[in-house]
């Protein structure tokens, strides 16, 4: 597997994210301990928390939308 970068993955959705995070989770498991494809993706886990944890993926306050008129 090729590490995702965070610019790779700021190009994609919160949906898409998560159901990537998800699925690299549990691909994980499989992979053999110490393997390049298990660094690559803990390495792609890594990266998508960094861009899951960026201000305009949290959640915010009081519910204001700055999308809406």
């Amino acid at each position: 597997m090729k590490v995702l970068t965070i610019t790779e993955l700021l190009c994609l959705t919160l949906i898409e994210l998560t159901e990537l995070h998800a699925s690299l989770s549990i691909q994980l498991a499989e992979l053999p301990e110490g393997s390049s494809e298990q660094a690559d993706t803990l390495a792609t886990l890594q990266n998508i928390r960094a861009v899951l944890a960026r201000p305009e993926f949290l959640p915010r306050r009081g519910g204001h939308n700055p999308l809406s008129p």
